[in-house]
């Protein structure tokens, strides 16, 4: 007998949850249907705060769809030129920082180390130029240069030669640039990405908020409902003071559910990481686009003298 009585115990709460969700369910559907208009208004408040959040998570979501493209190296990398890693490419890499390494070794720009050929490639736009534009400078360097009109000067540079070395510089110079956005991506995605990430969890503690009080309010309503009905039927006093009571604990469970909504969705929207964040993400690309200049006007300039050497030549020839 006792066992059953701790049986009945404890399958009544059960019971009472399962009837609750029903009253909240049926509650919802009488008003999808146009069967009721007895329907309890939130505050003013509560509803500005909910078109604000809502245009705030619209946002996000925007920006957020095309921002993790950050996260993918090889978003600028066309798949027709997917390369297999091999010990070639890894090898140019290595060739690349020794060119990079010489190249500034009598000038003020930062001395670059050799480094070891590494074991992964980067999958970039501007590497994959870089590895293709050494690898014919390579080819190019090959070429014999044309003999000198006088024993014992130096070769005479074949145009061939002179290509090989512009695409040398460019080689290095698209390197350095695959580099920078490299970096750019990281900063972007652990500045920004992240921060909005973080940003979208926290609208979304609003929004579960907000869900807590539309259930809070059905079940408020459908309770409503339930006195209405029968006081309408004359019920005994008895039970419609159990209903009475039902009520105001519903009602005092919307104020505690609405005023934690509301504090959660005006936590969001005054929340200052996103703007700081965007700013972050303005600043990582300006440092990316600054290096790239740096690095194409030095390349510009170094060409110049070539190219208006091998054009005057050209034109000397023809004449």
């Amino acid at each position: 007998m006792e066992h059953w009585k701790n049986l009945t115990s404890s399958v009544a709460p059960i019971g009472q949850k399962i009837t609750e969700r029903f009253g909240t369910l049926n509650q919802h559907a009488r008003e999808r249907l146009g069967q009721t208009n007895d329907i309890t208004e939130l505050p003013d408040e509560y509803r500005e705060l909910e078109q604000r959040v809502d245009a705030l998570k619209n946002a996000q979501q925007a920006v957020m769809r095309t921002a993790r493209t950050f996260e993918h190296e090889g978003y600028d990398y066309p798949g027709h030129l997917q390369e297999s890693v091999t010990y070639g490419a890894q090898s140019l890499s290595h060739t690349l920082s020794t060119w990079a390494a010489s190249a500034t070794k009598h000038t003020s720009l930062p001395h670059v180390q050799p480094t070891n050929a590494p074991s992964t490639e980067p999958r970039t736009l501007s590497h994959a130029l870089s590895r293709s534009a050494a690898s014919a400078a390579i080819d190019l360097g090959k070429s014999p240069q044309m003999a000198a009109p006088h024993m014992g000067a130096d070769p005479v540079p074949t145009n061939e030669s002179r290509l090989g070395e512009l695409l040398q510089k460019f080689a290095v110079c698209q390197d350095e640039i695959g580099n920078a956005r490299i970096v750019q991506d990281k900063a972007v995605v652990q500045s920004f990405v992240n921060v909005w990430s973080a940003f979208g969890a926290q609208i979304q503690l609003a929004l579960k908020a907000r869900h807590a009080v539309k259930e809070a309010r059905l079940h408020l309503d459908s309770k409503r409902s339930t006195l209405k009905s029968a006081e309408a039927n004359g019920t005994a006093s008895a039970k419609l003071e159990v209903y009475s009571t039902d009520v105001e604990l519903a009602e005092d469970k919307l104020v505690s559910a609405t005023e934690e909504a509301i504090s959660l969705m005006k936590t969001v929207l005054d929340n200052p990481e996103p703007a700081k964040s965007l700013a972050s993400f303005v600043q990582a690309q300006l440092e990316y686009h600054r290096a790239a200049v740096r690095a194409l006007e030095q390349l510009d300039t170094e060409m110049s003298t070539t190219v208006t050497s091998i054009e005057q030549e050209y034109r000397a020839s023809r004449s």
